[in-house]
């Protein structure tokens, strides 16, 4: 099976280096005019976010598809340090904690990390039983580089941070149901 993991366009608080995990915003106009640009696969289906950035990004790249609505692929709830970037929080003693742990302890009034990845791995397995169901063989998933980094961790191997990716731009992975694993992935910058 191949899969298409879309990391939504750019917003405000991406430009901003912001953490934007439950914040709601949509993508900029340059966002929207950079992902008009972008070649997109034929697939059976796009399996989206509910948030508005993945909402949009979806709407731009896969304007013929069906979108189906994923609530499970939404982005981490960073807590206290929701929409904030590094010059707000440097100086935050569980910030500096959060920093020092690796992004291992959970963010404070926010998302555990393993939650969060079980969550993901929980939704990527509903996606995967829904294409097997409706024999899709090509699907794209518009979502979150958090979200995509817990994923690929759990099925390509290596560190959760080896799966950064830059908004708008996708990983092409092949998925092996046999073997419960991607097989390889590919990068793909649409920029």
């Amino acid at each position: 099976m191949d899969l298409y993991f879309f990391r939504h366009g750019q917003t405000k608080g991406n430009k901003e280096k912001r953490y934007v995990g439950s914040t709601d915003e949509s993508i900029t106009n340059e966002a929207v005019q950079k992902l008009g640009f972008v070649n997109a696969p034929n697939v059976d289906i796009v399996y989206s976010s509910p948030l508005k950035r993945c909402i949009q990004t979806s709407s731009i790249v896969f304007p013929n598809n069906k979108i189906v609505i994923i609530n499970e692929i939404k982005e981490t709830d960073f807590g206290d340090f929701e929409y904030k970037n590094y010059e707000e929080l440097k100086n935050n003693p569980n910030y500096i904690l959060w920093l020092e742990s690796g992004g291992k302890i959970a963010f404070p009034n926010g998302e555990k990390p393993e939650e969060f990845k079980n969550r993901c791995i929980s939704a990527f397995n509903e996606i995967i039983n829904n294409m097997i169901k409706n024999n899709y063989n090509k699907s794209a998933v518009v979502t979150h580089g958090g979200v995509i980094m817990a994923v690929f961790e759990k099925f390509y191997g290596g560190n959760f941070y080896d799966y950064q990716i830059k908004n708008g731009d996708c990983i092409l992975c092949d998925f092996d149901i046999n073997a419960n694993k991607f097989l390889s992935i590919k990068r793909i910058n649409n920029e």
